[in-house]
C-alpha cells in the first residue's frame, strides 16, 4: 500500500525509533510500513495518522490513488440490455 508515513514523519522532525516507540511497535517493522513491505491493520494505520496528527486518508491514499478512484467512480455506466425470451 502507497503512503506518506516517512514523508510525514521526516518533515515534522520525528526519527522511525521515536514513532515506533510511540506507536508501540518496532522500528524495523515501521521501516517495513514505510516502504510497502507491510500493510498496517485498520487499528495501527489510525495510531499512526494521530501519532503524525493527520488524518488516515492523507497518510494512506496517496493523489495517485484518489485520481484512480475518483477516474472510476465517474464513469458512466452503460444502460442495461433488455434481454428478449
Amino acid at each position: 500500500m502507497k503512503n506518506r508515513i516517512a514523508e510525514v514523519r521526516k518533515a515534522k522532525h520525528i526519527t522511525q525509533e521515536q514513532l515506533a516507540q510511540a506507536l508501540h511497535t518496532n522500528r524495523a517493522y515501521l521501516s517495513n510500513l514505510e516502504n510497502g513491505k507491510n500493510d498496517p491493520s485498520v487499528d495501527l494505520g489510525g495510531r499512526i495518522a494521530q501519532s503524525l496528527g493527520e488524518t488516515v486518508e492523507s497518510i494512506f491514499f496517496t493523489d495517485d490513488v484518489r485520481h484512480e478512484r475518483h477516474k472510476h467512480a465517474t464513469l458512466p455506466i452503460p444502460p442495461r440490455k433488455e434481454v428478449k425470451e
